[in-house]
């Protein structure tokens, strides 16, 4: 094999570890990256060094902040009243671009799931719990309404059950199996404003 193959192979499988990639298909950005300008390339180069060393995930609510700066989503920033908990940094930044939502966002980083081997102590439940404080009025959970989604929703309701606080959840508008980064803005919306409270007595999965 020739050199310059390996180095397409190499790239092509670094782009194969992202998300929805499998390896044809990041062959086939591998080779439109050959084939493109030096100025394109450049610009991806200099796109992805900007992200690896400016940008960093705040600790606290798991979302996306400069390095070295407090997060415009920070409790500081925002209406600290209500907390919205979501699997992932995009599907609060979905929320956020409906400008319906002018609490804090919690990001859990995934939603629980056997079947991938994801359970509780892989996500920040435990950091969720430490930002209940007396200020908070309203937790709304926004997962997604999947199979894990709805299991990840019920066991924020199970940790949160004692804590004197209304509980809510994304309802109106929201087609089960879908995932809140692919729904439009306008549906997000209607499901913000129209959330209902959640009953856990009614829960017997935990």
């Amino acid at each position: 094999m020739s050199k310059a193959i390996t180095y397409i192979d190499q790239l092509a499988d670094s782009l194969s570890k992202f998300p929805g990639i499998g390896r044809k298909g990041a062959e086939r950005i591998a080779y439109f990256i050959v084939k493109s300008n030096k100025s394109f390339s450049n610009n991806l180069i200099e796109s992805l060094k900007d992200v690896n060393d400016k940008l960093d995930i705040c600790p606290t609510s798991g979302m996306i902040i400069l390095e070295g700066e407090e997060s415009a989503f920070s409790d500081k920033n925002r209406n600290s009243k209500f907390l919205c908990v979501v699997e992932n940094m995009e599907d609060a930044i979905k929320i956020e671009n409906t400008n319906s939502f002018d609490g804090s966002y919690h990001v859990l980083g995934g939603a629980i799931s056997p079947l991938d081997g994801i359970g509780p102590s892989d996500l920040s439940f435990d950091k969720l719990l430490e930002r209940i404080d007396d200020n908070t009025e309203e937790v709304i959970i926004a997962t997604n309404p999947s199979t894990s989604g709805n299991a990840t929703a019920m066991y924020v309701e199970k940790i949160l059950k004692d804590k004197k606080i209304t509980i809510s959840r994304l309802a109106v508008g929201l087609p089960v199996g879908s995932n809140l980064e692919y729904i439009d803005d306008k549906t997000i919306s209607t499901a913000i404003s129209g959330r209902v409270k959640t009953n856990w007595k009614t829960l017997s999965i935990f």
